[in-house]
């Protein structure tokens, strides 16, 4: 039954008008921001608990504070705890010298990270004949990477689990697009997350660039033809073809250096559907997201203990092929839903 301000009657619905507003404000610190919302409408009186910052001060993270004290641009001063858990949700802070970005997720107020491609380890991007770094209007960060060239594609990123959400479930994602990429079709590229310093057993293999008929050794053709392809020098060159990849190591200064000012063609070398690591593995394809990026995922990882380093990878080391165009924007971390 509704009062004459279309309310239903709490007498009728609840034993919470029975309550003093302390009382129901300590109830619903049990349950979640999204139960709060709808139980506001209830009643004035419970609505009038709900707002209360006692109850929202239990949503905002205990360590909030520290947080948003390292943001680039100030923060308004709020009337209550939720208007700053709205804002916090709705408007992500750049911390860490805009190398990361924070918010909450509204319906459970568990922390969200973005970490930026500076805050990641991107083998060479030091290097401009390979990397360079520039900025994006469309881009949340001040900076991201884009790849001109490399032939071995390494990128990895940490986070310590103690700033994360204690005992929350987190899915990691690759955030990036591409400007004239080449190269990311011919074999899937190696995804992970694990704890660094654990070798992690659920790496799996991951398309990068989304589907396009026009790329020769499109991994998502429907035709007969499967075989894929290498980049060699130009036939109307002299050059040899470049050196494998296999035969230097990650953590070397300086890759191979690429011959300057030389055209590449494809011809039919490997063929990635001979690999029964890769035929028998799930393959995982790029979302487009709203924002206009596109978002692989990484994996998923439980926060357990707060002395773990969360170590999220992405990488293709095996293949021996040239790739360009890709632009990093980071690994978003966001808590799992359902």
């Amino acid at each position: 039954m509704e009062n004459e301000n279309g309310e239903e009657d709490e007498r009728s619905t609840t034993c919470l008008w029975m309550l003093p507003e302390g009382c129901i404000a300590e109830i619903l610190t049990l349950t979640s921001p999204i139960d709060v919302c709808r139980l506001s409408l209830v009643s004035a009186s419970v609505r009038s608990a709900a707002d209360s910052d006692s109850v929202w001060a239990k949503f905002l993270p205990s360590d909030y504070r520290s947080i948003i004290s390292q943001s680039l641009t100030p923060i308004p001063d709020f009337r209550s705890n939720k208007d700053l858990y709205v804002y916090l949700c709705h408007h992500p802070v750049l911390i860490d010298e805009g190398r990361k970005r924070f918010s909450l997720e509204k319906r459970t107020g568990k922390k969200c990270y973005f970490v930026s491609a500076r805050d990641l380890n991107i083998v060479w991007s030091d290097a401009p004949e390979y990397w360079n770094w520039t900025s994006l209007p469309e881009s949340r960060f001040p900076e991201v990477a884009q790849l001109k060239i490399v032939w071995w594609l390494e990128i990895w990123g940490t986070i310590k689990a103690g700033i994360l959400s204690p005992l929350t479930s987190y899915t990691a994602y690759f955030v990036y697009k591409f400007k004239d990429g080449y190269g990311f079709n011919h074999r899937p590229s190696e995804v992970s997350v694990g704890i660094s310093g654990v070798e992690s057993g659920n790496v799996r293999f991951a398309f990068l660039h989304p589907d396009d008929e026009n790329q020769p050794g499109n991994p998502f053709d429907d035709d007969d033809d499967d075989e894929d392809y290498v980049y060699t020098l130009a036939s109307d060159t002299e050059h040899e073809e470049p050196e494998p990849v296999d035969d230097y190591e990650p953590n070397e200064v300086s890759p191979p250096t690429p011959p300057s000012n030389v055209e590449y063609e494809v011809r039919r070398l490997f063929n990635w559907h001979d690999d029964p690591g890769i035929v028998q593995s799930d393959k995982l394809l790029p979302k487009l997201r709203d924002d206009g990026w596109f978002e692989i995922e990484l994996g998923e990882f439980f926060i357990e203990n707060e002395d773990d380093c969360i170590e999220m990878r992405v990488q293709e080391v095996k293949g021996g092929f040239p790739k360009q165009g890709l632009i990093v924007e980071g690994i978003e971390i966001r808590p799992r839903m359902g």
